[in-house]
Order: structure tokens, then sequence, then C-alpha cells
């Protein structure tokens, strides 16, 4: 408990002490942390998957606020804190596959795409590791057509498949970065 809360950022301590002061506390100190963060209340009840007539309530100091609503504010501010995070390449994959990568980044059109490593021993592992990558801000998949077909209906971002030979995951890494290259300038 010590450490979570040695972990938890600056403005997130100060929400959690305030509400364990008063709702009055909790709503001016979250009116000053949206202020200072320069998030308008919709975007960050949208952020913090908060309904927004509960965010409303919360600060204008009426009503107890339930431990999980409290939970989802505080994240939502440590995401707005971060910032956004860079897209990067996820490979699931067996630890004895990823082995054999040589780099955790690929220059493609004068861009630099990180790639980060799941590795799995079963597809359960799998489907909770594409899960985690989506989660994590991953911006495209790589992983073996097995895990694809069944992670395809709980991931949003493209899954791009791969045999176990070294050179199909190169190329394969090769073309999930051509998709975030792709959808960024879609944006």
């Amino acid at each position: 408990m010590e450490k979570r809360l040695r972990d938890l950022g600056s403005r997130s301590l100060r929400v959690l002490l305030a509400s364990l002061k008063s709702d009055e506390e909790l709503a001016k100190e979250l009116k000053r942390i949206l202020e200072d963060l320069g998030i308008s209340v919709s975007k960050f009840s949208s952020l913090s998957g908060v309904p927004l007539s509960t965010i409303k309530k919360i600060l204008r100091g009426r009503g107890g606020v339930t431990l999980s609503t409290l939970r989802k504010v505080l994240k939502a501010i440590e995401l707005v804190e971060e910032g956004p995070k860079k897209p990067f390449v996820a490979i699931i994959a067996a630890v004895t596959t990823l082995s054999r990568l040589r780099s955790l980044t690929l220059k493609l059109q004068d861009r630099i795409i990180t790639i980060k490593e799941y590795g799995v021993s079963t597809l359960d592992e799998a489907i909770k590791a594409a899960l985690r990558a989506q989660s994590d801000g991953a911006a495209a998949i790589v992983c073996a057509p097995i895990v694809a077909y069944l992670i395809k209906d709980f991931v949003t971002i493209p899954i791009v498949t791969l045999d176990v030979c070294y050179e199909d995951m190169e190329r394969a890494i090769k073309i999930a970065a051509e998709k975030i290259i792709e959808r960024s300038k879609g944006m």
C-alpha cells in the first residue's frame, strides 16, 4: 500500500488525500487539477470512463464517491500526466521465438518504430498479452496465425501474422510498422 502511494503522481496523491477529508475537499482539488492539466470536464469523463453526470456531482461536492470511481479518476489523472504514448509494434510469441530478434527498433521512412516483446507459452496467455499490448499503447500486433485468429475479436489494432522463421518475423514487423505510419498519416 505504501509503495502504491509513493508511485502515485503528486496530483493523484492530492486527489486521494482530499477524498479522505471530505467531498468538498475532493471537489476543490479535482477542479484545481483539471484546470492545471487544461482538460475539460467532458474530456476527463470520457478518458476516465466515469459518466459526465458523476464527474459533475463530484465537482459540486455532492454525494460520496465509490472506490471504483475514485480509482478511475486517479488512473485518468495519471494518463493525462503521462501524455500520449509513443506507438509501438507488439510481438506476441514464444520466448524462444523472441530470442531470435536482433533489435527492438526499426527505422522505416525516417521514423523509428519501437518493438515490444510479449512472451507467452499458452493460447490463453496470448489473448491476455494481446489485450495488455493494446492497453499499453501498441499500434499493431505481430503474432502467429492461430493467435491472430483468437485475438481478432478482442483488439481494434492491426494484426500481422508470421511464421516462426526469423525472416518472416522481420517482414511481419516491417508490415506492422508500415501500418502504423499509414494510420498516423490518416489522422
